[in-house]
């Protein structure tokens, strides 16, 4: 069901879009978590390492899956804010075809790439060759991954926040029985195939239900590829992908100076920071959920060109999201140790596995209610068409957690790593903020605003 967001009260139409997104998040991050959890314990000793020494190569790859759904929901929802259906199909069929080929040329290039591209990030040797077996595994299934975001952006920007959400549950439980039923025999190989099936499922699903949707739309014939429609989607992807590309990138520096550590102190280190950047992640990215929803709510709004709507909804996706985060901040201190321990294996350094990883995440836990103010903005921002300004609060946030993990380690050892993450969010949330108030289109509101009260004065003193 295709759902108008620029009418109803903005509370509860953002609560009940955001709760399906919410869930959809939840279990995404969940099998996540699933495949680190289960390798952890039954892979082998070096499998935790191995996959974390892959993470921020996949975070590469999953930032231009998050790009392809941000550009093409944003599109999507300003088309069907103005009632455009044509121009709905045909920024869909242009976005199937265009990241179609795109993701068939990332795969090629990612396979001939992997194995120098982990020996250049200094992965612990033990680990090696398995990172390179899960990492290849990963990007024959890039297709899957690519266009399975391309259709929940779709859905989300026509309103529909459940049809993905119930498609998701089904893939993330079929995804951890087969985890679970394919880890003995293969090891890491057989999550990575687990993995694999799952989102090719989830993929044919969502684009099947994607065209069936859009065949009951009714409208003029839509055109199956125009180039000016292109452009558009690469400029509003663009800024995501870079975003996300770039995070991943000061990862994959990060990720060099954990091995650095880890090869002086220990593995443990290592395994240490994949347990508590999982965890980080899939706290960031379950709260996160409600920028995301306000993104399509600020994009259909903009193109109905109600702006005082988007400021409406701006104030109400930050109690729910603020409310949320509270919850994961709470569990993430008062659980970080069995949470972390979930990951690792009795063999190896566990117990400085389990303290790296239980003291990086106490450290950031509390700063989740900033990144929480940061991220809202910045979805607000990129809703009413600030490219600009989202992707400069983001490569600012990123510049400075990558600046910061070198300066710390140094004196503070891995602890460095935890604050580098609280002062690089903080920082980058008053550019955030910066850039929301600073919007076009509420600034001119506001402006007449003032304009309407110093006229009513006027009147007031003369009558």
């Amino acid at each position: 069901m295709n759902t108008d967001l620029t009418r109803g009260k903005p509370f509860k139409v953002l609560l009940v879009y955001i709760l399906p997104l919410f869930g959809s998040a939840v279990f995404q991050q969940l099998y996540t978590l699933a495949d680190t959890v289960i390798a952890g314990k039954f892979a082998g000793p070096t499998a935790l390492t191995a996959i974390g020494a892959s993470n921020s190569i996949v975070n590469i790859l999953m930032a231009v899956a998050l790009g392809a759904n941000a550009g093409c929901a944003v599109l999507v929802s300003r088309l069907f804010g103005a009632k455009n259906a044509a121009g709905v199909k045909t920024a869909v069929f242009t976005g199937l075809i265009a990241f179609s080929a795109l993701s068939v040329a990332l795969l090629a290039a990612g396979v001939l790439s992997c194995r120098p591209l982990l020996a250049a990030l200094k992965t612990p040797a033990g680990a090696l060759e398995e990172s390179v077996t899960y990492l290849n595994i990963y990007y024959f299934g890039l297709p899957f991954l690519i266009l399975y975001n391309l259709g929940t952006g779709i859905f989300s920007a026509l309103g529909d926040s459940r049809t993905p959400f119930i498609f998701l549950v089904i893939s993330s439980v079929s995804n951890i029985v087969l985890d679970l039923v394919m880890v003995r025999p293969w090891g890491v190989a057989g999550v990575a195939w687990a993995t694999f099936i799952a989102q090719g499922a989830s993929c044919a699903l969502t684009i099947a239900f994607v065209l069936l949707r859009l065949k009951k739309m009714p409208s003029e014939k839509a055109r199956a590829f125009v180039p000016s429609v292109l452009k558009t989607l690469v400029l509003l992807a663009l800024p995501v992908m870079l975003q996300n590309s770039f995070v991943s990138v000061g990862n994959l520096v990060i990720q060099i100076r954990i091995n650095e550590l880890a090869n002086a102190g220990g593995m443990g280190i290592t395994d240490g920071f994949t347990a508590g950047i999982k965890l980080i992640v899939f706290c960031t990215t379950c709260f996160c959920t409600c920028a995301t929803g306000l993104t399509n709510f600020v994009s259909q709004c903009y193109g109905a060109g109600k702006y005082e709507r988007i400021k409406q909804g701006f104030a109400a996706a930050l109690v729910i999201s603020t409310a949320l985060t509270a919850v994961f901040v709470a569990g993430t201190l008062i659980f970080a140790e069995p949470l972390v321990g979930l990951f690792m294996s009795a063999d190896g350094d566990l117990e400085l596995a389990v303290s790296s990883g239980v003291q990086y995440v106490t450290i950031v836990a509390p700063f989740y209610f900033v990144v929480n103010v940061k991220v809202v903005a910045d979805d607000a921002v990129r809703g009413a068409g600030g490219n600009v300004g989202f992707t400069v609060s983001t490569f600012s946030d990123l510049i400075l957690r990558v600046a910061f993990v070198f300066l710390l380690t140094g004196p503070l050892g891995f602890a460095g790593v935890g604050w580098a993450w609280a002062i690089g969010w903080t920082l980058g949330t008053g550019v955030a903020l910066a850039f929301y108030f600073n919007i076009p289109c509420l600034k001119k509101l506001r402006k007449e605003k003032r304009s309407h009260r110093t006229l009513a004065r006027e009147y007031g003193k003369n009558s």
